[in-house]
């Protein structure tokens, strides 16, 4: 069979034209220009992405730098390499390259904030600082950040001691289940007992020394685990007492004694806060009723030299001579100008005849007959004894401004409400509100021994060149807080800060007394009897963070070389509400067995002196951190930025 080859068949359209063959052209071309434009999109996010991310680093880079140089300044002022200035501002570094990165320099300046010589507010809350640096690279990139520091108060601490002895030299415990509410810190070795029953100790807040603690586990720790040998934290020097003095005479409330006499505990000038109800609201805590009045005693005659204190006087030059040539001494205390039997009179409450008023039989035969008369007023049960100048020591119960002995002090500066004017004493009170006193900032100063007692409504430090004696019961007219979360900048606050001493007055009214008994010779001892005032008798309340640069104490804590523990005088419980500070620790008593000569403490911590310190309280110069800001760096100067430091 033969096959064919045939042609194919195909449909002919007409030819393409020139026109249909450039719109091909132009779409190609179109399509190329987007995926350049595309390709060069990318790329170009590319970069920018890149400089995005060089960008951040630089900027991260140099705010790295900066707050690294916050905390390097920080640690220079703690190592005391370098020092806040008094005034205007200090520089730290200038333009200092920093290592690993070239061309990056930073420098940093510090100024104080408060306790200037403006005493602006800010300073009675404590010692504070802002630190500033600026940190440049060399494209011109600038960061600059400002740090806010503040120095601790040692009002922080509920058991602060130099050394970890007496000053006797004598090792002082932890022991008998002491307790501790508050930060506990020594620079030296922390020693407890390693008796039973344990804990002999409980801390409840956390524990630091620079050595170590004895006997570490018989104590029980509530707060953060202890720590050993951590830096040392030192004192204040006696230069403090100078600026605080320097603070205090802006308001005119330094105060001198004209008379100094007697033992270190004998105060002749007393310093009596006082809680008015000003607005008649039936409390004590607005913001202007807060006051003080000052007892200076200015002789030795007609009552001695412990008038103001309320001390047991000295007995008579010439004791009883009883049958058989014997001598014995009279009793002190029923010779005493600052104790009596109260009555009523005129509503107030007021002591007619004191015991010293009592007229002395002077060449009786006997005891008995001698003493009669003052032996029925010890006796009475509303015999009591109050510190020189109170007003219940007048016959009528009513302020006296002279006494024989001295006098209060007229107020020379600040004045007080039209109220407070009116009352008998109104010219001798001095406001602890800046709003009567505008250059008050929360510090009276005493140059010698002062003694001090009452309520206190305010914030306030109460400095002596060398001692203070608590004479009674010195509370704030609000209770401190001893719970945490409940604390304001207003709140009241007490602070003491001493050159030398702080001590608990061994006087007629915080030590019970006694006499001798009915007998024609006196010769046995009557039990001992409490003459003290106040309703929290025979305990003391003291509500205040203490600072002595040498030690704290009760007056007479030893007893006589030679008295049976049979003998010894309890002088009760010492409540504190606060801090105890010092360079040796104190010695409160002396235990025999079961006997106590002298008193008991026990200390509780004001958690509100944290935030709050007593106003120009000591700092432990340590700087801590508080705030970071950022500063816009466009046209950034020091010495524009700290114009009026």
């Amino acid at each position: 069979m033969t096959r064919l080859l045939r042609p194919s068949r195909r449909r002919r359209g007409p030819a393409p034209s020139p026109a249909r063959r450039g719109h091909a052209l132009l779409l190609v071309l179109l399509v190329t220009i987007v995926a350049v434009a595309l390709a060069l999109a990318s790329a170009t996010q590319a970069a920018t992405g890149r400089l995005i991310q060089n960008s951040s680093e630089r900027t991260t880079r140099l705010e790295d730098v900066a707050l690294s140089g916050l905390e390097l300044a920080r640690d220079r002022l703690n190592a005391g390499q370098d020092s806040v200035p008094a005034e205007g501002f200090g520089t730290l570094e200038s333009g200092v390259a920093i290592s690993g990165l070239p061309g990056v320099t930073r420098s940093t300046w510090v100024s104080r904030l408060g306790n200037t010589d403006g005493l602006s507010n800010a300073g009675e809350y404590g010692v504070q600082a802002e630190l500033v640096t600026r940190v440049a690279d060399a494209a011109g990139n600038v960061t600059i950040r400002r740090a806010e520091v503040y120095q601790e108060s040692f009002a922080r601490y509920a058991s602060f001691s130099n050394v970890g002895k007496g000053a006797n030299g004598a090792t002082l415990w932890w022991a008998l289940g002491a307790q501790a509410q508050g930060p506990v810190h020594s620079n030296d070795t922390i020693y407890v007992w390693n008796g039973t029953p344990q804990p002999q100790a409980v801390f409840h807040h956390q524990v630091t020394t620079a050595r170590i603690i004895l006997n570490r586990t018989a104590a029980e720790y509530r707060g953060d685990p202890p720590k050993e040998k951590v830096p040392v934290i030192p004192l204040p020097t006696t230069a403090e007492l100078d600026r605080v003095k320097a603070i205090a005479a802006k308001a005119g409330y330094v105060f001198t004694p004209t008379l100094t006499v007697g033992d270190s505990a004998n105060a002749t000038m007393r310093i009596e806060f006082v809680a008015i109800d000003v607005n008649g609201d039936g409390n004590t805590t607005g913001a202007d009723e807060g006051y003080f009045r000052v007892y200076q005693q200015t002789s030795t005659a007609p009552y001695g030299a412990g008038y103001a204190m309320g001390a047991v006087p000295v007995p008579p030059a010439d004791p009883l001579l009883i049958p058989g040539g014997a001598a014995t001494v009279v009793d002190s205390l029923l010779f005493s100008p600052n104790c009596g039997v109260v009555a009523t009179v005129g509503g107030r409450q007021a002591v007619p005849t004191t015991f010293r008023r009592v007229p002395v039989i002077v060449g009786a035969p006997n005891y008995r007959a001698r003493m009669l008369d003052k032996q029925t007023a010890f006796d009475n049960v509303n015999a009591r004894c109050f510190l020189g100048g109170d007003d219940r020591l007048s016959p009528t119960g009513e302020f006296q401004p002279t006494d024989s002995a001295g006098s209060w002090m007229l107020r020379t500066s600040g004045t007080v409400p039209a109220a407070v004017a009116a009352r008998p004493d109104g010219a001798y009170l001095w406001p602890l509100s800046p709003a009567y006193n505008a250059d008050f900032r929360g510090v009276i100063f005493a140059e010698g021994r002062v003694a001090v007692s009452g309520v206190v409504r305010g914030r306030v430090t109460i400095s002596a060149r060398t001692n203070i004696i608590l004479a009674h019961d010195l509370v704030q007219a609000t209770s401190p807080a001893t719970a945490s979360g409940n604390c304001r900048a207003d709140d009241d606050i007490v602070g003491l800060f001493a050159g030398q001493y702080i001590l608990y007055a061994d006087n007629a009214l915080q030590a019970p007394q006694r006499r001798r008994d009915n007998s024609t010779t006196g010769a046995a001892w009557m039990a001992r009897k409490d003459f003290d005032h106040s309703p929290r008798r025979p305990d003391m309340a003291v509500h205040a963070a203490m600072m002595a640069l040498h030690t704290y104490g009760a007056e007479r804590p030893n007893p006589p070389a030679g008295l049976p523990a049979g003998e010894f005088v309890n002088r009760g419980t010492v409540r504190v509400i606060g801090g105890l500070i010092s360079n040796f620790i104190g010695q409160t008593g002396t235990m025999s067995g079961s006997s106590l000569h002298g008193v008991n403490e026990d200390l509780s911590f004001n958690r509100c002196a944290l935030p709050f310190p007593p106003p120009y309280f000591p700092t432990t110069g340590r700087w801590k951190r508080s705030q970071f800001f950022e500063v816009n760096p466009v046209g950034f100067s020091p010495s524009t930025w700290f114009a009026g430091r």
